[in-house]
């Protein structure tokens, strides 16, 4: 199924690619604009936002910031987080207010330390010395970026669910100072926080 997918979207971006080349880049804008929130078309989202920011020459910044965090958005809706990951990132340097790439990459990434978790617990169970070590090591460095994420998210957007995130990766990691500063750290955070992406 993930294959088909994934044949009918090259297609779908070959020929998206053929007709936009030739288009006006306000209508492509326009055309992208119209299609990035519709649940129905996500493949042909995907092929026109592509091709919008192979022109982002002929963009304003902020319409390239706004097409780049879509096309993050709609690579995670369809279940290829990997490409995803890149455009979120991008989508922070771009607009480093915008708190919603960062609570995307602070999920994915807080699902790759729970799994860290299981696995330290298995090798401590298993007395395997040597590998609890080794994923000690990987988890503090996944597991402090992680928290970054989610903490400028929390910020911006305090709910109970990041904060019990947050809280539970800093028990992991064995920092209950920072548990005990995060109050005073959001304030500082808060700062800037944007909403709502603006393209105009």
């Amino acid at each position: 199924m993930k294959k088909i997918f994934l044949i009918h979207l090259i297609l779908l971006i070959n020929l998206t690619s053929v007709f936009a080349q030739s288009q006006n880049i306000k209508d492509l804008y326009w055309d992208y604009s119209m299609i990035r929130m519709t649940q129905t078309e996500k493949p042909k989202a995907i092929a026109v936002t592509s091709e919008l920011l192979k022109r982002s020459s002929e963009l304003n910044a902020k319409q390239i910031a706004n097409a780049t965090y879509h096309l993050g958005r709609l690579y995670e809706e369809t279940n290829q987080m990997n490409l995803a990951i890149p455009y979120y990132e991008k989508s922070i340097k771009l607009t480093p207010g915008y708190y919603v790439p960062y609570l995307a990459l602070g999920n994915h990434y807080f699902k790759t330390c729970k799994e860290l978790v299981a696995k330290m617990n298995q090798a401590a169970a298993a007395k395997d010395t040597a590998l609890h070590v080794k994923l000690s090591e990987e988890y503090k460095i996944i597991a402090n970026k992680t928290v970054t994420y989610l903490e400028k998210s929390y910020a911006c957007d305090p709910d109970d669910i990041t904060k019990g995130m947050i809280t539970y990766l800093y028990q992991t990691l064995k920092n209950p100072e920072a548990i005990k500063t995060l109050d005073s750290r959001m304030k500082k955070l808060a700062d800037g926080c944007i909403t709502l992406l603006d393209d105009e």
